[in-house]
């Protein structure tokens, strides 16, 4: 049903990848090892409680939350195993090209790594249907810490950076139609 491979043979330890999904919406490939646990994050008044959701119901150590609609390179998932295992910081962040990139944040929710516990503990007063000028709240706030790997997926612009590219647009046709009248 879910475009999801497992191509890659692990002697890592297994990890829990969080895809939240609404239906009907794009899901490209994601391919994973075959140890590892795959949980499709829906439901929720946000896409932060369906994340938070998913990760209560992992079974592993490892929580890699990657978005449905992101592409992410065959190797991203052994990639970011070899950084669990070589730098051992418990909240990590791939980097994310396309779109805006890391131009306004440095972490995004669907390049975040985090242990469970941590992610857990971090999220447990998350406010549970606030919305955030009109759109669903996520969970990146709470890990705007994290240490940056050298991992990239691409993920292009997001519904709220299209809101915002729209808006400024707009106002700026707004502002030039003022002053075309004006001069």
């Amino acid at each position: 049903m879910y475009p999801i491979k497992a191509i890659h043979l692990s002697m890592e330890p297994a990890v829990s990848v969080v895809v939240p999904y609404a239906e009907g919406k794009p899901f490209n490939p994601i391919y994973v090892c075959a140890n590892d646990e795959v949980l499709i994050a829906k439901g929720g008044s946000s896409i932060g409680e369906a994340r938070i959701e998913a990760a209560r119901q992992a079974k592993n150590e490892w929580l890699i939350f990657m978005d449905a609609d992101a592409i992410y390179p065959a190797d991203y998932i052994p990639y970011v195993k070899y950084y669990i295992r070589a730098c051992g910081f418990p909240i990590m962040a791939a980097k994310r090209e396309g779109g805006f990139g890391d131009l306004f944040f440095s972490v995004h929710e669907h390049g975040l790594i985090v242990r469970k516990d941590v992610f857990l503990e971090r999220t447990k007063n998350y406010p549970e249907g606030v919305r955030q000028l009109g759109r669903r709240t996520d969970v990146a706030d709470y890990f705007r810490d994290a240490v940056k790997i050298p991992v990239d997926y691409y993920h292009g612009f997001t519904t709220g950076e299209k809101a915002g590219v729209a808006a400024g647009v707009g106002a700026g046709l707004l502002v030039g139609s003022y002053l075309m009248k004006r001069f």
